[in-house]
């Protein structure tokens, strides 16, 4: 199975609540450029789920307008959404290709886990996407095939 994991743009840095932050022009910026970098590899995914907060639709929206694909919200992709809940819902999608949108700390700790890294190996700043090839739903049992992240050059 093929994941791509991207975490939303740089944001606000106050509103009104925390899942009101909306992206700043640099953050929207920096996801198009992203996005447009990887859009050939993105070219296999076959749907979008993206965390209810302001910033995760917003970067979503710019996913969805770049591979014509609408955008499914899910409350699992919340910051501090549960690891496990996350597994569940990348499992029921065997046969799809998703890109979840959403924010630190679980987008790191998914691709950590899925990978086997340790903790923090590879921090995933804001607009940052990952690929990750797994053939197995769990621990340790993915590959991280690549991570670009803005001013990061890819290797």
């Amino acid at each position: 199975m093929q994941v791509f994991i991207l975490r939303h743009g740089e944001a606000q840095l106050f509103a009104d609540s925390d899942p009101e932050r909306a992206l700043t022009s640099i953050g929207y910026q920096q996801t198009v450029n992203i996005l447009t970098a990887a859009k050939d590899e993105l070219s296999q995914v076959t749907r979008i789920i993206a965390s209810p907060y302001v910033r995760a639709q917003q970067t979503a929206t710019l996913a969805s307008d770049l591979l014509s694909l609408p955008v499914t919200t899910s409350d699992l992709l919340v910051p501090e959404g549960n690891l496990s809940k996350v597994t569940e819902l990348l499992d029921s999608l065997s046969d799809e290709v998703p890109l979840l949108v959403s924010h630190q700390p679980l987008v790191g700790t998914c691709v950590n886990w899925l990978c086997g890294l340790k903790p923090g190996q590879h921090f995933m700043g804001t607009s940052a996407l990952a690929s990750v090839k797994t053939d197995v739903m769990a621990a340790s049992c993915g590959e991280l095939i690549w991570l670009k992240q803005p001013g990061v050059p890819t290797p």
